[in-house]
């Protein structure tokens, strides 16, 4: 399915030198890309593609035209035309955007951090969500938290094979942080047998739930529904929630992924981005007041059962407020700290990303609405 998204991205105009048709002559109807993710963290466009009903009265509103195609529409008419590609992880879609083949994408902060840091002028222009990233492990054992995952480290002798599914994602940050302030040695060599512990990349959502099984990892980290979807296909179980993540409480409500768009489009498209927030807006109210409509139209997009998809505690969130900001900030320390920054955030402050990266002007005026 997603080879087929992506072949049709290439086919319809998006491929190329540029992404889409972002540079426009006056009254021409753009054409942009946008990507986002099988996961629920990504996912809330597929509400406002799949329940027009709900949306009828919007302003601004989808109106699909395929399942990889939509017309974004301001007070009913057409104001950008979208080639859809789901299923790109962070990683790909940071990638994508440093290549000029997507405009727009809803994916990790870490990840847009990392493309602005290697020179891609980004925008990061609304939260999307907070919660959802579990600790799975097989479905044998029979314990639950951190001082038992510790233990286990500690008393293995071999290095434990962590598994993530995206080189820049929010979940691999998160628990090389908590490992590396545990004292544990990391390493992603095979044949370092001195480390603690093995990171593993699984290059791709799709390959956390049969790792396990396969022997590829002895545990993963990874976003909501993979670890719901994990323990009911008894293939893991969750060994540890962000509200059990280390200092407990810490990460609760943590923020993950984010709404990011090229800073190009934004400046050339300015009304664009303001309606296409204000669509994604309406969509993080529908996925809080109807969770029951929200897991059944997901269920069907992203192919796991609806009470699974009802188990995640995720909380969806368009306000960067400032528990949000400093939760950011814990994020960028951390990647800056395990030095995987390596060009402009690299002895960059927390001032410059919220200088540079940060536009929360088009979600505070939909939020204001």
């Amino acid at each position: 399915m997603v080879l087929v998204m992506a072949m049709l991205f290439t086919l319809s105009g998006c491929g190329g030198t540029e992404a889409g048709n972002s540079n426009t002559t006056p009254g021409e109807v753009p054409t942009l890309a946008v990507a986002y993710g099988n996961d629920l963290h990504t996912c809330l466009l597929n509400v406002a593609m799949s329940d027009m009903a709900a949306f009828a009265d919007k302003a601004a509103r989808i109106n699909p035209v395929s399942e990889s195609q939509f017309e974004l529409l301001q007070d009913d008419q057409v104001i950008a035309k979208f080639n859809v590609i789901t299923g790109k992880s962070g990683a790909e879609c940071a990638t994508m955007m440093g290549q000029g083949h997507l405009d727009i994408t809803f994916s990790s902060n870490t990840a847009m951090l990392s493309a602005y840091d290697v020179g891609t002028d980004v925008k990061i222009l609304s939260p999307l969500q907070s919660g959802g990233v579990s600790m799975v492990m097989g479905p044998e054992n029979d314990f639950y938290g951190f001082d038992a995952i510790k233990k286990y480290i500690e008393d293995s002798p071999t290095p434990v094979k962590v598994g993530y599914h995206s080189v820049i994602s929010g979940p691999r940050i998160l628990i090389e942080s908590i490992l590396n302030d545990a004292g544990f040695k990391l390493t992603e060599d095979p044949g370092d047998t001195t480390a603690d512990v093995l990171m593993v990349d699984l290059k791709g959502a799709q390959n956390l739930l049969p790792s396990i099984r396969s022997g590829a990892v002895d545990a993963w980290v990874g976003p909501s529904p993979n670890p719901e979807n994990a323990e009911k296909n008894d293939m893991g179980k969750i060994v540890m929630r962000l509200d059990d993540f280390p200092p407990q409480g810490k990460w609760t409500n943590f923020p993950c992924c984010v709404m990011a768009a090229t800073t190009e489009v934004v400046e050339n498209h300015p009304e664009v981005i303001e309606a296409l927030v204000s669509v994604v807006v309406d969509c993080i109210h529908y996925g809080n007041d109807n969770r029951e409509k929200f897991a059944e139209i997901n269920s069907a997009k992203i192919g796991v059962e609806k009470d699974v998809i009802l188990a995640n505690n995720i909380i969806y969130t368009s306000d960067p407020s400032q528990e949000w900001l400093d939760g950011i900030e814990i994020y960028f320390n951390a990647i800056q700290a395990m030095n995987k920054f390596t060009d402009r955030l690299k002895d960059a402050d927390y001032e410059t990303v919220k200088k540079e990266v940060f536009d929360f002007s088009f979600v505070e005026k939909a939020n204001s609405r």
